[in-house]
């Protein structure tokens, strides 16, 4: 290389760093402190009720990365949704403290890093890079079998991407993290940016239409759908599939006060996409037990027994809590019924659920299956979006509260 080659190659690198090292810096004015943004990948996310998050961008009770003096047993809860707990009371880690605290072991910390829409990649690197700092003695992931299932391998990706939702590696992340969760956040690239539409003013349309009269109802749904969701399908055709649930479908929305049930859009979109959809779906338990991807379990499965080595290398224990998905639920499956397709994705993600959990305890991870907990329990699921209800809370709390307490044995 000449001279002149050097210079600008020795120029350029200096002009990007310093460049990056510039937007590093001024990203840093916009961004949360750590480990708030390790932990959310979108500020929106926690924005809504305020004053149930903590300053990690948590829903809990203001956390201490030093163990505080005290306390006995130090659990760190790691999942998503089912852990966040929004629409409810309060979520499962804090009813888990409560139950402990009135038997008299206030000595006990259930700490949430529950963040919605998230999986098996994000909890392992939440495990790696937060939880482990916070010298837990258990660390407990919440794995929910209706969407935790995933393809990538772990270990697979010798190059991790450009760009990537924290705390998932990058490249950009590595060098400039701050400036990282911005791009993430306001370019909404995260797994919860990209799952729902950005509709102004959606969730209250929709939640409104429940109190207009029933001849109006469906008609102006299926309008919305059409608008936001399926231009190319007939208003015809969308009532015809929203309609099929009857006055049913309505009461669950008519609801006041707790467990109140929402509609929500992504719901809806999942709903009429199957039903429209010409791709084989199942009947029953034991053709979804056939047609089970043992790849994708495998895949899995390596996430879940690659946190299991990080946690135990470190000298603590670790558990997984399998959550069920809303199948057990009677009620739950009397109001799907109507819609057959989009319900046999219950009946084959129960039977990813078993599968899973034997590949676990195969594996030697000690596995809290929360499907034996719930079965036959008419009103554990919420059925518009598929997560527990209070009783359904309040049943696993029970369960896991006793777990916490023979580990402190």
């Amino acid at each position: 290389m000449t001279k002149k080659g050097a210079f600008w190659l020795v120029y350029g690198l200096l002009l990007a760093g310093s460049t990056f090292a510039g937007l590093e810096m001024i990203a840093s004015l916009f961004v949360p402190p750590w480990p708030a943004r390790i932990l959310r990948p979108m500020a929106s996310q926690a924005s809504a009720d305020p004053h149930s998050y903590n300053t990690w961008g948590m829903r809990d009770r203001e956390r201490s990365i030093v163990r505080p003096s005290g306390i006995r047993l130090r659990s760190v809860f790691v999942g998503d949704s089912f852990l966040e707990g929004g629409f409810t009371r309060a979520p499962l880690p804090a009813r888990i403290e409560e139950r402990l605290a009135a038997a008299g072991h206030a000595d006990i910390e259930a700490i949430n890093l529950g963040v919605s829409a998230t999986g098996p990649l994000q909890y392992y690197y939440r495990i790696k890079r937060v939880a482990l700092d916070l010298e837990p003695d258990v660390v407990l992931m919440m794995f929910y079998s209706g969407n935790d299932f995933i393809h990538e391998r772990f270990g697979g990706t010798l190059l991790p991407p450009l760009i990537d939702e924290l705390p998932e590696p990058s490249l950009l992340g590595a060098v400039t993290p701050r400036l990282t969760w911005l791009a993430v956040d306001r370019l909404r690239l995260s797994e919860a940016g990209r799952g729902s539409k950005p509709i102004t003013g959606e969730f209250q349309a929709l939640n409104a239409l429940v109190d207009r009269p029933p001849s109006e109802r469906a008609a102006l749904l299926a309008r919305h759908m059409k608008k936001y969701y399926f231009p190319a399908v007939s208003e015809r055709t969308l009532q015809e599939i929203l309609s099929r649930g009857g006055e049913g479908f309505w009461s669950a929305f008519k609801r006041r006060g707790e467990d109140r049930e929402y509609l929500a859009g992504w719901m809806l979109d999942g709903m009429i996409t199957w039903e429209l959809a010409s791709w084989h779906t199942v009947h029953d338990a034991a053709e979804a037990d056939r047609d089970v991807d043992m790849q994708q379990v495998e895949a899995t499965l390596g996430w879940l027994t690659g946190a299991k080595a990080l946690v135990e290398a470190q000298g603590a224990k670790f558990r997984v809590a399998m959550a069920p998905v809303g199948l057990v639920d009677p009620a739950y499956v009397e109001f799907w019924k109507p819609w057959p397709r989009y319900y046999s994705y219950s009946i084959s993600a129960d039977a990813r659920h078993r599968k899973l959990a034997a590949a676990l305890a195969r594996q030697g991870v000690q596995v809290i299956d929360l499907r034996k907990d719930l079965l036959g329990i008419p009103g554990t699921y919420r059925v518009a979006d598929g997560h527990w209800t209070d009783l359904g809370h309040d049943i696993v709390a029970d369960r896991l509260s006793r777990i916490l307490l023979a580990l402190d044995r």
